[in-house]
């Protein structure tokens, strides 16, 4: 079964209108305001870059702010004017372009781009990588596919998080498991040995597309057609890898986290309710602080039919198409994208570098992270196509 979607392009006119629709919600946001990192005076004809983003914890948003004092040292002709914006991020930002308002330059998650570069109010950067020798293939595939369309690329990945196999390893050891499963046959035949060596449910997780899409893509399956024009999700191998997927919960060889009273599959295994789930990278801090007992281990999703297969939840800095400081705003954004720029940042913030040939270094100072890493290589981005977003948000109503 397929089905057009041409009809869900997000227009300019569209995001006018959310300028009075979302005044509301954006009375509500909190926004860190200008010279919210120091209140310093620019420098005589010094162009300031207003960038705006969502700080996902104080150790993110300070890791930032050095890496914008370090490139203000680096480019004394440039004031960054860093505005995090901590709630209904996506709304704000929606709204400001709009108005006419946005900032320079902006983050945009994977799953809202491709509604926001069909609107046109994303600067195309094919001629301003082409000038600085940068392409495509500096980045993994997965991660600036997210950010391009029509043969046009409006964003440059920043960083990224792939899911992967967390295993509790005495679980495993108890139950003579001795390697962890490669493959949908051996994870199902783990899981039955680790229900009858536990009692419980080994697997947990949440009901939600996020985390399935990754069996849809690894037995085969597609969200969309090549050119993007056409829903495709109806097809054998989506009605196998769901009957795989699902028959894992009926069988009882898994359970949802509130089957179990958790928070979030995390939650799960760092209580030891559930000897696998299947999550990305930001589980490893959350185990260190609230499970620091817990033996993890940390191995690939396993492969279906078709392979391997990962999601890539990605974030890119974008330039604003009506800003007035393009050439100052892609100097920040090459940068902060750039090879030196993005191996600071990931260095003090831990996540995953999106520049294959950073991996190498990352990984030494972050050897549990390894397969998250890996996964980058064949990792597909989260996203939905255009109109993607709002199902994504009325899928969870």
């Amino acid at each position: 079964m397929t089905h057009r979607i041409d009809s869900l392009a997000l227009s300019r006119r569209a995001l006018l209108r959310t300028t009075a629709a979302g005044a509301a919600t954006l009375a509500a946001a909190t926004i860190v305001g200008p010279g919210s990192r120091t209140n310093r005076a620019a420098a005589q004809d010094a162009v300031t870059v207003r960038l705006v983003s969502p700080p996902s914890s104080p150790v993110e948003r300070g890791a930032l702010e050095t890496i914008l004092d370090e490139f203000e040292a680096a480019n004394p002709g440039i004031v960054v004017d860093y505005q995090p914006i901590t709630s209904e991020y996506n709304t704000k930002l929606q709204t400001d372009l709009g108005a006419g308002t946005a900032a320079d330059v902006f983050t945009l998650d994977s799953m809202p781009a491709p509604d926001l570069m069909a609107a046109g109010v994303m600067e195309p950067l094919d001629s301003y990588m082409s000038e600085a020798g940068i392409t495509a293939a500096d980045f993994y595939p997965g991660l600036i596919q997210a950010f391009q369309q029509g043969g046009v690329t409006y964003g440059l990945p920043k960083d990224f998080s792939t899911l992967a196999m967390v295993y509790d390893t005495q679980a495993f050891a108890d139950a003579g498991i001795t390697t962890p499963p490669a493959n949908w046959e051996e994870l199902r035949t783990a899981a039955e040995t680790l229900l009858e060596s536990t009692g419980q449910a080994p697997i947990v997780f949440p009901p939600s597309l996020d985390r399935y899409i990754a069996f849809h893509y690894a037995g085969g399956a597609q969200i969309l057609s090549e050119d993007g024009t056409q829903i495709v999700i109806d097809s054998p191998e989506a009605n196998a890898a769901l009957e795989y997927y699902y028959g894992l919960y009926t069988d009882g060889l898994a359970a949802t986290f509130t089957d179990v009273g958790a928070e979030w599959p995390g939650d799960a295994f760092a209580k030891g309710l559930a000897s696998i789930v299947f999550e990305g990278n930001w589980v490893i801090e959350f185990l260190k602080t609230n499970a620091p007992d817990r033996q993890v281990g940390f191995a690939p999703m396993p492969e279906g039919p078709a392979g391997p297969a990962t999601m890539a939840f990605t974030v890119c800095y974008a330039i604003n198409a009506q800003s007035e400081n393009k050439d100052a705003a892609w100097t920040l954004v090459n940068y902060l994208t750039g090879a030196e720029g993005m191996a600071r940042w990931t260095s003090i913030s831990g996540l995953l570098p999106a520049r294959p040939a950073l991996a190498g270094e990352y990984v030494s100072q972050f050897p549990d992270r390894e397969v998250f890493v890996t996964g980058g290589e064949y990792a597909r981005p989260w996203q939905l196509g255009i109109g993607g977003e709002k199902f994504n948000i009325d899928s969870k109503a």
